[in-house]
């Protein structure tokens, strides 16, 4: 990863180009950007040895590297010192992707992605996986939300919290679970997308480690690396208590640092929005509770409060 080459991004420094199409990594050649996040670019391929369509995903983190003429990538920045932070920062980015492979090669699922291969090339790395049709949780709700209610939420609900265990059974937390990051196949089966912020309990978290926040969504002990703040099963159930309740009222609840020091939260319990059982409405409630000791501590006792067929 140290050869690095001249630049260009077609005068937008907030924007790098994808791949273009008809741009062949190896035996795949790229037919279509499905998807752009601000730390990879999600490609439907042709592969022309199995005759068949995939998908892959490049590491890309777009606020800090370019594409070259090459293809390969740059670090932006002109100063040495600036230079030297962008490097290390996209040296953890690409350690948190090369860990989303390993991790996707570890667990087999339903509901977690299927991974095909990994390598590296033009100074990143790609992640080859199954191409599935379908549409993130956030486009549906968008588009659909009439389609949504409490019914349609629990059949979603059962195989994403066995998933889910599945990675807490191995000592793993997903640390990143959002309306974007569960994907809705044509099916109506889900998957969790994006293990690449996942990290093991039982490890501290480092000086070089980038914490992933979402607003409304990211429990208070994950704004901060230290271990008076600990992390557990508890820190996804919140993100997943957020995406219940955005789905149910319609909004984010309040962001956790600021519930920490004054708690405005408004229990569904109390707010009873039409359509939804009181149990499944104090489900939500439990599992965003801004004091991480007052929630579910696992997937198995969320799932018994849910009141939901076991998993």
């Amino acid at each position: 990863m140290q050869n690095f080459h001249r630049t260009y991004d077609d005068g937008n420094m907030g924007f790098t180009p994808p791949l273009p199409i008809g741009y062949c990594l190896n035996e795949f050649e790229i037919e279509e950007v499905i998807s752009k996040s601000r730390s990879s670019i999600v490609y439907r391929v042709w592969d022309h040895h199995l005759k068949q369509t995939i998908a892959i995903k490049e590491y890309m983190p777009h606020s800090f590297a370019m594409r070259c003429r090459d293809m390969k990538l740059n670090l932006r920045g002109e100063k040495h010192s600036r230079r030297e932070k962008l490097r290390k920062r996209f040296h953890t980015g690409l350690q948190n992707f090369i860990r989303e492979a390993h991790l996707m090669s570890c667990f087999e699922h339903p509901c977690l992605p299927r991974f095909l291969r990994f390598w590296q090339q033009n100074c990143t790395a790609y992640i080859a996986m199954p191409f599935y049709k379908g549409i993130t949780l956030n486009k549906l709700w968008v588009r659909h939300p009439h389609l949504i209610n409490e019914n349609w939420l629990c059949r979603i609900l059962l195989p994403l919290l066995d998933a889910l265990d599945t990675l807490h059974q191995r000592n793993y937390l997903h640390c990143d679970i959002s309306l974007d990051n569960i994907f809705i196949q044509e099916n109506q089966s889900p998957l969790l997308l994006d293990l690449g912020s996942s990290r093991q309990t039982t490890k501290c978290l480092s000086d070089d480690t980038e914490i992933t926040v979402r607003s409304g969504f990211t429990p208070v002990e994950q704004y901060t690396a230290n271990e008076e703040n600990q992390q557990g099963p508890w820190t996804d159930i919140y993100a997943l208590g957020a995406v219940l309740y955005t789905l149910i009222v319609g909004a984010p609840p309040p962001v956790s640092i600021v519930r920490n020091l004054e708690d405005n939260y408004q229990p569904l319990a109390k707010l009873r929005p039409m359509g939804y059982s009181l149990s499944f409405l104090h489900a939500v409630d439990s599992a965003l509770a801004i004091n991480p000791s007052e929630r579910p501590p696992s997937i198995t006792e969320f799932v018994a409060i849910l009141q939901i067929i076991p998993i």
